[in-house]
């Protein structure tokens, strides 16, 4: 499902840019088109990645086949748009101890480094089986994670460069947990009225 939403995504992008957006991103596939046949086939793109340094995406054997919609072996433009904007927005890996998996949809963030409010300023994010599991090694003081999408909906209606609302994280946290108690209490009712 990830996949679709990024080519959701990048068709939007596309369909809404400017001519001079729409002319680059021929050109990006006429690029990895060597042979012109107006399809990527898998030895095309993977010529790409090793001549463009996209190493990441070569230790995954199953990028090509994500990227393919339509499983006919290739890549037609559309599956190409959904590339690049991976590469240009999405290069987000996981950071836990030996995972390194490749972060397409839901990932936790840590909220300081997001903020840059420490010397490297890079973010710290983490595979939701990563995080959950504590499968990381990160700074003693930085212990705040949200989710992606969580950490977007607390920065609403603040400055870039303020810090997330915690209050509304707060609230929903609070919510989440107290509606698993709810139904953690309803199963076991269900259950011991069995």
């Amino acid at each position: 499902m990830a996949m679709e939403e990024l080519h959701a995504a990048a068709l939007a992008y596309y369909d809404n840019g400017t001519q001079q957006l729409r002319d680059l991103a021929g050109s990006f596939f006429r690029s990895m088109d060597t042979n012109g046949d107006g399809q990527i086939s898998c030895l095309e793109f993977n010529d790409f990645l090793q001549q463009s340094g996209y190493n990441w995406i070569i230790n995954d054997p199953n990028f090509f086949k994500r990227l393919d919609r339509n499983g006919d072996g290739g890549l037609d433009f559309g599956e190409v748009l959904t590339f690049y904007y991976i590469i240009k927005t999405r290069y987000i890996k996981c950071q836990g101890y030996r995972c390194g998996v490749h972060l397409c949809g839901l990932y936790f963030t840590c909220v300081a480094c997001f903020d840059g409010s420490h010397e490297h300023c890079s973010t710290f994010d983490l595979c939701p089986a990563c995080y959950r599991n504590r499968s990381y090694y990160h700074h003693q003081h930085h212990t705040y994670f949200l989710d992606n999408h969580v950490l977007l909906r607390s920065k609403r209606g603040l400055s870039p460069y303020a810090p997330p609302n915690l209050n509304m994280v707060h609230n929903c946290i609070t919510f989440f947990i107290t509606f698993m108690r709810l139904d953690l209490h309803f199963v076991l009712h269900l259950y011991v009225d069995l």
